[in-house]
């Protein structure tokens, strides 16, 4: 098989299979000795734990931009054209930079700048919940980066990554979807993940942010933030529904547009209702110890 260098015409499979392998187009390869001197901001977690509405308030920040998900720092191949559709860049534009890169490392930087023309900011941050199963590389490749993990107790998680997703896109507006998971997927999800980041927990580039207390209490959470990150306060971000930004069509990021919103605490403890009888008892089989030691519960006696 003989594609361009672009990969525009290759089958999906062929290339996420190649970036896992490390073949296929240099963009879409970690493989790399090369260090990055840029200092991403990158959020993580499991889904469904509030890791829109922080983006939201980082992006509100006047030096910080932070748009929809990218996935750039996941091990799969680069859709090009659908990630300029979605940040609203030009197919032509994006192409270029995904075919000039030599790494992915390389096309994140080249990605990360344009984010930044767009926005008209310094930093950078980028939002994908899969980014917790990446923190190594990420370090690896861009040492000065800081990690955010967006943390949420693992019961109300469950629930709404029961009914994920709520929503697709057609013709340009949001139409509802009809979504209903097993629980047990979903609590295995959210002990995989953070099991999965325990070893970065004592790193000084790493860093938790409770959806709890950022939703009743946001300014003291994002002043520990921003000390955090090594930048100044902003009030800008207690009022990101207000804010102006190049990155906030709902269309763009159709599982959460109640983030475009003011903050609202009526997801807090979901769980108290939405959990049957037989739903607690598999939870509490399959994370109930890592519940417990995050003290979102004292015992399984809920």
């Amino acid at each position: 098989m003989n594609y361009s260098a672009s990969g525009m015409g290759a089958p999906r499979f062929v290339k996420v299979i190649g970036a896992a392998i490390g073949l296929g187009h240099p963009a879409d390869s970690f493989a790399t000795a090369r260090q990055s001197a840029l200092s991403p901001v990158v959020l993580g977690g499991c889904g469904r734990s509030g890791s829109t509405l922080l983006r939201m308030m980082l992006d509100s920040h006047r030096r910080i931009c932070c748009g929809p998900e990218s996935s750039v720092f996941r091990r799969r191949a680069v859709d090009a054209d659908a990630l300029a559709d979605r940040f609203g860049f030009g197919r032509e534009e994006l192409r270029a930079i995904y075919d000039t890169a030599r790494s992915r490392p390389e096309f994140i930087e080249a990605f990360a700048a344009l984010c930044m023309q767009k926005a008209g900011k310094a930093r950078w941050a980028e939002k994908t919940p899969r980014n917790i199963g990446r923190i190594g590389e990420i370090f690896r490749c861009f040492p000065e980066a800081r990690f955010i993990h967006v943390l949420r107790d693992g019961r109300d998680v469950a629930c709404s990554l029961r009914t994920h997703p709520r929503h697709k896109v057609v013709d340009g507006k949001l139409v509802p979807v009809r979504t209903w998971k097993p629980i047990a997927g979903c609590a295995r999800r959210w002990r995989d993940d953070i099991e999965g980041s325990r070893r970065w927990w004592s790193d000084p580039r790493f860093h938790t942010v409770r959806y709890e207390e950022l939703v009743l209490n946001p300014r003291p959470v994002l002043e520990k933030l921003m000390a955090f990150l090594g930048e100044d306060w902003d009030e800008g971000m207690l009022a990101h529904a207000a804010a102006a930004s190049p990155f906030r069509d709902a269309t763009r990021f159709a599982q959460n547009p109640e983030a475009l919103g003011a903050v609202s605490t009526a997801s807090l403890s979901r769980w108290q209702r939405d959990l049957d009888a037989h739903d607690r008892r598999i939870f509490k089989r399959i994370a109930g110890p890592l519940l417990i030691e995050l003290g979102y519960a004292d015992d399984d006696a809920w």
